[in-house]
């Protein structure tokens, strides 16, 4: 009969010969013992993964470090559990996010991986080179453009489809498309391509690893050409829903300027836009860790919504098709503010909303076809909220009654 792992911590699972046997030499009884305590909630999962995190860098790493220190170390750990003042002598570890599998309703050991600290200085490069390289006024062209390097494709059309093959070669809506892969500068080896999608416009992007993300107006997505062995990683400030890729040996992280997301391979909507105080991540199916900047990551699980502000953060049970509908080109609305719904209309339709300084105290439930002309989306608002609108070269003033 096996143990009660509830209260575990890195510390325990470390010196608990069970553990340790399962993580190493698994089999299909001790997966699936592993398997129902995740499922059912019943062990705390960072300490089970920071655990496994740290048994399998160990492993790994035994090559280089001598049996006797290693068996001093965990006897050493076993010490620090004994005593009495546990306070003053505690086990120091990594600890590392949980990350889970694609498919919906099954997780199992396979799904778990780690960060490398060596990725630190590359997850720092994404970052700077987004900084440095995002433009967040409004472009000189209005089209869609793709950029490599030195190199700047304008992609005509309200859509595009962009698409990488597992070699990096790429096409543009269908069309094979030769780029320059020269980097920017000696400072940055890497070569990052940059989608830029402006308000009124979308793309669709296949990454070199098949992920699929679905890319909303006013969004710019930078991503290497082809992934790096150890992790992928891109970086998001807009909206975009994911379809990660499986691959359980290469984790797979959004980086956006608040919060970072990590998954293995699963289906969730990112919404970071830069003008907006709330960063959002609503999770579809598998499971992801949501870390901001300064904080401790969490677990999300489907259907629940991470919202994340400069002030706080919150989790809770949403109705995820109000927030991924928009990729199917509806836009659902549940008692929200009619200023937001008017702003995210600017945004998909790339126009200027002129709003009244005072908030309206309007909350509006509904569904508009974002393919329907927008006057015509205006004057279904105002058959269901108290509202009127004039419009002058491509701005609208809006007017509560």
């Amino acid at each position: 009969m096996h143990k009660d792992y509830s209260k575990y911590q890195v510390s325990d699972y470390l010196i608990d010969d069970y553990f340790v046997d399962s993580m190493l030499n698994p089999t299909e009884d001790s997966e699936a013992f592993w398997k129902e305590n995740i499922d059912s909630g019943k062990i705390e999962i960072n300490e089970f993964i920071s655990a496994f995190m740290n048994l399998k860098s160990l492993h790994e790493n035994k090559p280089n470090v001598p049996d006797e220190r290693i068996e001093l170390l965990l006897e050493r750990i076993s010490t620090t559990n004994k005593s009495k003042n546990k306070r003053i002598c505690r086990f120091k570890y990594i600890r590392y996010a949980a990350v889970a599998c694609s498919i919906v309703g099954i997780i199992s050991l396979s799904v778990f991986s780690y960060l490398k600290i060596q990725q630190k200085n590359t997850n720092q490069q994404i970052a700077e080179f987004a900084k440095e390289n995002i433009i967040h006024t409004k472009q000189p062209s209005n089209e869609i453009q793709l950029i490599s390097g030195k190199q700047t494709i304008d992609v005509q059309g309200v859509q595009a489809k962009v698409e990488y093959d597992g070699n990096g070669k790429l096409k543009v809506n269908k069309q094979t498309v030769e780029v320059n892969q020269m980097a920017i500068d000696e400072k940055s080896p890497i070569i990052y391509n940059q989608l830029r999608v402006p308000y009124g416009k979308r793309a669709f992007l296949t990454l070199s690893d098949g992920t699929l993300l679905w890319v909303n107006t006013g969004t710019t997505v930078i991503y290497p050409t082809t992934f790096a062995k150890d992790k992928r990683e891109i970086y998001v400030e807009g909206e975009v829903y994911a379809e990660v890729f499986h691959d359980a040996k290469h984790p797979f992280i959004i980086k956006t300027e608040k919060i970072e997301v990590q998954v293995l391979g699963t289906v969730f909507n990112v919404t970071a836009y830069k003008e907006d105080k709330q960063t959002n991540v609503v999770l579809v199916h598998g499971s992801v860790a949501v870390k901001p900047q300064s904080g401790k990551s969490t677990v999300i699980k489907p259907n629940q919504l991470f919202a994340y502000t400069d002030r706080a953060s919150t989790l809770r049970t949403v109705d995820i098709e109000n927030y991924t509908s928009w990729h199917d080109g509806i836009y659902i609305f549940h008692n929200e503010p009619i200023e937001d719904i008017l702003l995210r209309l600017s945004r998909y339709y790339n126009v200027t909303m002129k709003l009244p300084s005072n908030p309206s105290g309007i909350s509006c439930s509904g569904k508009l076809e974002l393919k329907d002309d927008l006057k015509q989306l205006l004057d279904g608002l105002s058959e269901i909220a108290p509202l009127s609108y004039g419009e002058k070269n491509n701005e609208y003033k809006i007017k509560f009654e």
